[in-house]
């Protein structure tokens, strides 16, 4: 099951680059065009990695005609597949990820923006981007947090890029990811690691481990609005924190609750 799975995933992942490669010119001389071109191109696949994971989705229906600025806790790469089947979302994401081997190389085709996290000599500028992939009415998606955990609570938000929505005027939407069940069994400490990927974990054996799943079951709760009018970036920072902390439920439970 995991061959054919690795196999099928890795013909996905193929058609997808020699797609976007096509594109990638073009992106080059227009980057935001191209961009929400990529970002509904990355939705399209994203479903179809999902299907091919056996990774089920339970949201409330994204209807609204506006873009936000979208901000969620952050447990795994898989999150990015997950929220991307949703709707359509430019995200913004580490240098660290961005040199990261296979993992790099399909943010750059996904049209992802880079922040270095390490230093803030270029934060204007990484602002600036985010600006304007706003302006020019994409979703741009944020995880606050700056970096992935293992699911015992939602971290304090990092405050400096929601100066993009107070630049912009465009309001925040608070996004909750929820692992449900694995393989039929509720998540908990004993088993969380096999969907949670943080600290030191290596990318390739914790996918190949995720191959052997038979199904995963996610749940997203979507938030109200935060418009950013008369807010500062503390104050968007926590109330965001806030919205995302009061429908998460923490992976931090022992085993038997699972029975």
């Amino acid at each position: 099951m995991r061959t054919i799975k690795f196999l099928t995933f890795t013909l996905i992942i193929l058609t997808y680059f020699l797609t976007t490669i096509v594109l990638y010119p073009f992106f080059l001389l227009s980057p935001d065009r191209v961009r929400s071109t990529l970002t509904k191109i990355v939705s399209l696949y994203s479903r179809l990695m999902l299907k091919v994971l056996n990774i089920k989705v339970q949201a409330s229906p994204f209807k609204s005609t506006d873009n936000y600025l979208i901000v969620s806790n952050h447990l795994s790469y898989i999150d990015v597949l997950i929220l991307s089947s949703i709707h359509p979302s430019c995200f913004v994401t580490s240098t660290d990820v961005r040199d990261t081997p296979f993992l790099g190389q399909i943010c750059k085709l996904a049209g992802c923006l880079f922040v270095d996290r390490k230093n803030k000599k270029h934060l204007k500028n990484e602002i600036q981007e985010l600006r304007d992939a706003l302006n020019s009415g994409l979703n741009v998606t944020v995880f606050p947090e700056a970096t992935s955990t293992n699911g015992d609570e939602v971290l304090r938000f990092k405050r400096p890029l929601f100066e993009s929505s107070i630049a912009t005027g465009k309001a925040i939407l608070p996004l909750t990811i929820n692992y449900v069940s694995i393989s039929g069994q509720r998540v908990t400490t004993f088993n969380r690691d096999k969907v949670c990927w943080y600290g030191d974990m290596d990318f390739f054996p914790h996918f190949l481990g995720l191959l052997n799943e038979k199904s995963i079951e996610v749940e997203i709760v979507l938030s109200e609005p935060i418009i950013p009018q008369m807010m500062t970036t503390i104050d968007l920072a926590l109330k965001s924190q806030q919205k995302v902390s009061q429908y998460f439920d923490s992976l931090n439970r022992p085993a038997m609750e699972a029975l």
